[in-house]
């Protein structure tokens, strides 16, 4: 029965950090905001990245920046995903025994 909730989870999660992971990507890379699937990217993944917002400054490399908030929700998310899994694993275990 938990089998489908857990690839339910992975699912979710998985494409909220695909989002996330591509969100970093163009910030690194200080691609142009402006191009219809990078402004998709953007407005997609803003809602997720909110709560993060200000924790820590962008940290500007040259041409180069590094996201903060995004690696943060990236890191957050993960473990939510990781921690609701494992929630499942021992709630199942539990009732096989």
């Amino acid at each position: 029965m938990f089998g489908i909730i857990r690839a339910l989870v992975n699912i979710l999660f998985g494409v909220l950090e695909f989002l996330l992971l591509f969100r970093f990507v163009f910030k690194f890379f200080a691609v142009n905001p402006d191009t219809p699937f990078v402004a998709w990217i953007y407005r997609t993944s803003a809602p997720l990245v909110s709560p993060f917002a200000g924790i820590l400054p962008d940290l500007k490399l040259g041409r180069f920046v590094v996201d903060f908030s995004t690696l943060f929700a990236l890191i957050v998310y993960t473990l939510i995903a990781y921690l609701i899994l494992q929630a499942f694993s021992y709630v199942d275990n539990r009732n096989l025994k």
